[in-house]
């Protein structure tokens, strides 16, 4: 996936994404984060647990801040994505799989995605973002970073 931020190459920056199927890294689209308990472990070397749904904004950001000093942590060198970022792999994974990111009311397994790249301690709300299947149309909105929702998730993405 490629953005306008400022880390590598001025004017572009690449994200690396869990795939649909992470056995298989040429499946369409990215992989859903999964609800509480229906995660899986992906990798040999390090085995890298899924992101699950139901903890708080705060909890994901201390497992991005916590882990990126430690080389064996599955999620070093992992980001939260920022709005820029979700909107672009959103279009992606509608133009490859024909379905949107996030549906989170097209069954129980996909989750609303908490945006927390965009997130400063200062804010008041950390942003998510999701698939509006009722009026069919992606909506924007924020949570407080201490509550905790069942169907919201955080994905991570590695900048390249």
């Amino acid at each position: 996936m490629a953005g306008g931020k400022g880390l590598g190459t001025p004017g572009w920056t690449v994200h690396l994404l869990q795939p649909s199927n992470p056995s298989d890294p040429h499946s369409p689209g990215f992989a859903h984060i999964p609800r509480e308990g229906r995660g899986t472990s992906q990798g040999d070397l390090v085995p890298r647990p899924s992101l699950e749904a139901s903890k708080t904004p705060n909890e994901y950001l201390s497992i991005l801040q916590s882990d990126q000093g430690d080389k064996d942590s599955p999620y070093r060198g992992e980001t939260g994505m920022t709005p820029e970022d979700w909107i672009t792999a959103f279009m992606i994974h509608l133009s490859e799989t024909g379905k949107p990111l996030d549906d989170y009311y097209a069954n129980d397994t996909e989750s609303i995605s908490y945006l927390t790249g965009a997130f400063f301690q200062s804010s008041v709300l950390v942003p998510y973002a999701y698939w509006g299947r009722g009026d069919r149309q992606a909506g924007l909105n924020g949570y407080d970073p201490r509550d905790r929702d069942e169907r919201v998730g955080a994905r991570f993405s590695v900048v390249v």
